[in-house]
């Protein structure tokens, strides 16, 4: 059980290490550099992706590095009737209280260091921010996490089910590349637990085989005027995780 003094200090990492970083965030998101353009989208438009415009950010993507250009991804996409399968069988899943199983290990909160705690307490408050009080119970975003924040697609990027951890974050790499390649293209993303929380599901709609496992997955399409894509990240300061040393 988290003490009072370790939640005060998480309430005074809060207030005073993000207190300007607002403003900063909202400058860089007006430049040019494609990196600070890009933000997890959590309401999709009902407007349609092309095959050619999935093909050519996936294309991109294996542009990220790998451990001796082993490129240990492969890459199911579920649009049309499949994604619809999809979000009806995890719909039915959550009714059911089915409890969610990813094959990649959930963090829990033992395993995150102090910093990190307090990133995820500053998540919380810029979600209030954008949808008021209720923050993450607020049903219009309930709405959008059950129904996979409407994404006219779904990218799941798969691993060996022996892959080593350095595959892991070749897959990463790759994950984050294709996102910065779509948002290039005028394509929105978001990666998210809730579309591989039923891995089950997704490898018997996708036909994944079982020598695979689902490391992310990533919801492509474009933003819509809802309320939930006002929510902007706040990252810590440089100082509190640089560390350089001549």
């Amino acid at each position: 059980m988290l003490t009072l003094t370790f939640i005060y200090n998480i309430q005074y990492f809060i207030k005073t290490l993000y207190i300007n970083d607002i403003d900063n965030l909202e400058e860089n998101m007006d430049s040019e550099n494609i990196i600070y353009q890009r933000k997890s989208i959590r309401s999709f438009s009902s407007k349609k992706l092309s095959d050619n415009i999935i093909e050519e950010i996936v294309l991109d993507g294996t542009r990220a590095p790998s451990w001796e250009n082993a490129q240990p991804w492969e890459v199911y996409v579920a649009t049309g009737n499949s994604l619809e399968n999809i979000r009806k069988q995890y719909m039915d899943s959550e009714t059911m209280g089915k409890a969610p199983k990813s094959d990649l290990t959930i963090p829990g909160l033992g395993e995150w260091s102090k910093t990190s705690i307090s990133n995820v307490e500053v998540w919380g408050e810029s979600v209030k921010e954008a949808v008021g009080e209720k923050g993450t119970s607020d049903p219009e975003m309930q709405n959008a996490d059950h129904n996979l924040f409407y994404a006219p697609a779904i990218v799941y990027i798969t691993a060996n089910i022996n892959a080593s951890e350095y595959s892991i974050y070749d897959i990463g790499a790759f994950g984050q590349t294709l996102m910065l390649a779509a948002k290039s293209k005028g394509v929105d993303s978001i990666p998210a637990f809730q579309f591989v929380k039923y891995p089950d599901i997704i490898k018997n709609v996708l036909e994944i085989p079982d020598n695979q496992k689902i490391v992310v997955g990533i919801g492509l399409g474009y933003a819509d005027n809802s309320r939930l894509n006002n929510i902007l990240t706040r990252r810590a300061p440089i100082d509190q995780i640089l560390h350089i040393k001549k």
